[in-house]
């Protein structure tokens, strides 16, 4: 059951962008080359193409996820 939660939440771009940016960190510090703004661009590029396709979503709400002002 725990195993599923953290697999729910990697459908949020922005946990997957934050993890990408924090593996290319620990590459750069290693010292490897890597050009760190191409991959976040690309990244953030599909990560965008998935949430307009409705691949990645919040998974707590049916449909569309608007934001509710009180």
């Amino acid at each position: 059951m725990q195993m599923k939660n953290y697999l729910r939440r990697l459908k949020n771009p922005a946990t997957l962008i934050g993890i990408c940016g924090y593996v290319l960190t620990i590459l750069s510090t290693l010292g490897f080359s890597v050009d760190n703004q191409a991959i976040m661009t690309i990244l953030e590029s599909i990560c965008a193409i998935c949430v307009l396709l409705g691949i990645m979503n919040n998974p707590e709400t049916e449909g569309i996820d608007f934001p509710k002002s009180e």
